[in-house]
């Protein structure tokens, strides 16, 4: 944080200041949208109507947080329930074909970098077919590449039991590979 510590610029978010919520946000929000995309499938505008609404929660109810826990492990789990509840609505149902292409880089041939982006893509839709609780785990340790205390800290369990998460929701991806490994080859 900047100026202020975590606690003073919640107090200040609390009274109505946006530029101290939006200081709370420069350290989990790049995060925060980067799981909701993942989560997603890589489904752009999914991602961005979860991560606003649950921006939009987290300011209007930024009076209810009670610092049990850091700020960035309250919001995240606003953004895993707005997830949670943009899947329960059956009309957001992300399909293969609503998944945006990533923009190809220069340096590698177009059809390497086709390969590589269908790839991808398959590669997420896999991940967000998993359980929450795994797609989670492996969208902060493996795509995120955050160490396991903060993963741990922000999804508000233990470390161990996020070991034996990771571990399960990684058998259960290979498997889901497995099943596909025509398309991987």
């Amino acid at each position: 944080m900047n100026r202020f510590d975590e606690k003073t610029l919640v107090r200040l978010a609390v009274s109505g200041d946006v530029k101290a919520f939006n200081e709370l946000l420069k350290e989990s929000g790049g995060k925060l949208f980067s799981f909701a995309l993942s989560i997603c499938a890589g489904n752009r505008d999914a991602a961005e109507e979860i991560y606003q609404e649950a921006l939009t929660k987290a300011f209007v109810n930024i009076g209810k947080f009670k610092g049990e826990s850091s700020f960035s492990t309250w919001i995240w789990t606003i953004t895993k329930n707005s997830y949670i509840d943009f899947l329960a609505d059956s009309k957001n149902f992300v399909s293969l074909e609503s998944i945006e292409s990533f923009e190809p880089s220069s340096d590698i041939p177009a059809e390497l970098e086709l390969i590589r982006e269908d790839r991808a893509k398959m590669l997420r839709k896999l991940i967000s077919e998993l359980p929450v609780s795994y797609s989670e785990v492996i969208t902060l340790i493996d795509l995120q590449e955050m160490d396991h205390s903060e993963a741990a800290e922000l999804l508000g369990i233990d470390k161990n039991l996020l070991k034996v998460r990771l571990h399960r929701a990684r058998n259960a991806l290979e498997k889901m590979i497995q099943a596909n490994i025509e398309f991987f080859k």
